[in-house]
This record gives structure tokens, C-alpha cells and sequence, in this order.
């Protein structure tokens, strides 16, 4: 308790210095300390910078998007990397074929190699 008895006096020690000293100060330099308070307690005026959040966020999107157009366009001129789409769709109809199953194991591959020759020559 003897602390917070010290800290009041020497606090209303030094309230009571600052306000004498504070009376003693002449008109000019009293003037000169109100400006220069009221200046410090004006908001700083808000200067316009590029880097402003408000203005990168807005052009980065548009920089994103003008990115990923370019990309999607970019695309349809290329040809694809697996060109033998006509393999793939041959593939895909064995493997719906149900009776494919049943002439892969056939022990008679002459058969199939006849049968697969006559079908591409068109003949019966």
C-alpha cells in the first residue's frame, strides 16, 4: 500500500510542475504549441498509391481471367496428343461386345484370324 501512496504524491508533484510551468509560458510560444497539437491531431490526408490493395485486387482478377481465355482459346488450335481416337472407339466396342469375351477364348485362333479377314475385306 505504501507504493500506491508514493506513485499519488509523485504524480501530483509532477501534475502540479507541469501546469506551473505550462502558466509560465508566454502568448507566442502558447499559440505556436496549439497549432502544432491541433496539426498533430489532424488525420493525415490519404495519398493515392498504385500498390493500394483496393486498386491491385480488382486488376489481378481481371489479369486471371484474361489468363485463363487466353489458355482455353489457346487450346482449340493444338491437336491432341492421342491422335488415334478411332483405336479408342474400336477398343471401347470390344469391350461392350459381350460375345468378344467368348471368341477371346477360343482355343481356333486360325478361325479368328480368317473370320477378322474376311470382315475387313468386305467378302463373306
Amino acid at each position: 500500500m505504501n507504493t500506491s501512496n508514493e506513485q499519488d504524491g509523485f504524480e501530483k508533484r509532477a501534475r502540479e510542475l507541469l501546469r506551473a510551468s505550462a502558466d509560465e509560458l508566454d502568448g507566442a510560444t502558447r499559440s505556436r504549441l496549439s497549432r502544432a497539437r491541433a496539426a498533430a491531431l489532424e488525420p493525415a490526408p490519404h495519398q493515392r498509391n498504385w500498390s493500394d490493395f483496393r486498386y491491385l485486387a480488382p486488376a489481378g482478377a481481371l489479369a486471371a481471367a484474361v489468363l485463363a481465355t487466353v489458355l482455353f482459346l489457346g487450346q482449340r488450335d493444338g491437336g491432341t496428343v492421342n491422335d488415334s481416337s478411332g483405336t479408342a472407339l474400336y477398343d471401347m466396342e470390344l469391350l461392350a461386345d459381350t460375345d468378344a469375351l467368348d471368341i477371346a477364348q477360343e482355343t481356333d485362333l486360325d478361325f479368328i484370324e480368317w473370320a477378322a479377314a474376311q470382315g475387313e475385306q468386305g467378302g463373306g
